[in-house]
């Protein structure tokens, strides 16, 4: 009896899951390597080094809880996205499952937030398609929100831009840097205002990428939804607040690894800054499938970004993305924990 050859059909997707796995694993690999690389460099170049018995702890937990206050903008927001579609639901209930997607992030491929999401809503009468397409709204405008924020800031991340450098072909773009430095206020006004014309257009865009982002089985029984200008010009507010607080978080870990000087004081002068670094790198982070929660991509972005200060040492430019991701790792399981189990699950609420 002859056994015959597996198919086509069914040996291709095998293999391209397969090349995929192989491939995503490999980029990571090679991005947690030069992470280290560089991570190494900007720390033998520093003259400082940072000691244990120089750590402020406190403020560590004054990031944590910056943090977890920033994704209140985005719970807020989510709830809105929802209430559109007809539902009722407590903020508490939808704090609950926002906080507990978080965790999500870390299982490959950044489609698990939005299952675990909508699994926490579904006991809550919110039907399972509809969560996982206003999930996926939500995240496509916090994370616009926060690449159109980075790009805003690159003047105050990378002031030392030196034009002589670029190759000759290129020249024209270390220029183009060199100005937007000089005037930094002109970039940012120039892509907020293209932001806001570009709304509506961005809303229709946000609706096509967030229905090929939902599982395909969620959107069976989930008609055609869409945002309107309003709920989006909302959205990318809520998230401008949002991503202050990131910042703020990431200003409070530098406080936290910076040696205290006599007459230190915080230096809220540079909390755009601050925004702006966390913005870009966690948007783009995002952006990476192959790295779960953004792990390395981001603080690649960051260590650049800090080294680039010039009233930042480098060993403290070093040390603090990884605090920050101990930080913001350790907070999410917290809160996701109190509110999985503090929040009792109940029926639909016409609260």
């Amino acid at each position: 009896m002859t056994i015959p050859p597996p198919s086509t059909t069914e040996t291709h997707p095998a293999r391209r899951r397969w090349v995929w796995l192989v491939l995503k694993w490999t980029l990571l690999a090679l991005v947690l390597a030069f992470v280290a690389w560089r991570a190494r460099d900007l720390w033998s170049s520093s003259e400082e080094q940072v000691r244990a018995t120089e750590f402020q702890w406190q403020w560590l937990l004054l990031a944590a809880l910056a943090y977890a206050a920033g994704w209140l903008p985005s719970v807020w927001f989510w709830q809105l996205l929802m209430h559109r579609l007809g539902a009722r639901l407590r903020y508490r209930d939808t704090a609950r499952a926002y906080y507990c997607g978080h965790l999500g992030k870390y299982i490959p491929g950044k489609a698990s937030v939005l299952v675990i999401r909508a699994a926490l809503l579904k006991d809550r009468g919110f039907r399972p398609s509809a969560a996982a397409l206003t999930v996926a709204y939500e995240t496509l405008v916090m994370m616009g929100t926060g690449i159109a924020l980075g790009l805003a800031a690159v003047p105050l991340l990378f002031p030392n831009v030196d034009a002589s450098r670029f190759p000759l072909a290129t020249r024209w773009i270390g220029r183009s840097l060199e100005w937007m430095v000089a005037h930094p206020f002109v970039p940012a006004l120039v892509l907020g205002g293209a932001c806001l014309a570009a709304l509506p257009l961005v809303g229709r865009l946000f609706t096509r990428i967030a229905t090929k982002m939902t599982p395909r089985d969620a959107l069976e029984s989930q008609g055609p939804v869409g945002i309107d200008g309003w709920v989006l010009s909302a959205g990318v507010i809520a998230f401008a607040a949002a991503w202050a607080l990131h910042g703020l978080s990431l200003g409070c870990t530098l406080q936290a690894v910076t040696p205290v000087a006599a007459d230190a004081r915080f230096p809220w002068e540079d909390w755009a800054t601050w925004t702006g670094a966390v913005a870009l790198a966690t948007a783009l982070g995002f952006a990476a499938l192959f790295a779960p929660g953004g792990i390395g991509v981001r603080e690649l972005i960051l260590m650049e970004a800090l080294a680039a200060q010039a009233e930042i040492a480098a060993a403290p430019a070093v040390v603090a993305p990884v605090f920050l991701r101990i930080v913001w790792f350790g907070t999410e399981i917290v809160v996701a924990c109190v509110l999985y189990y503090a929040v009792r699950p109940a029926a639909r609420s016409d609260e």
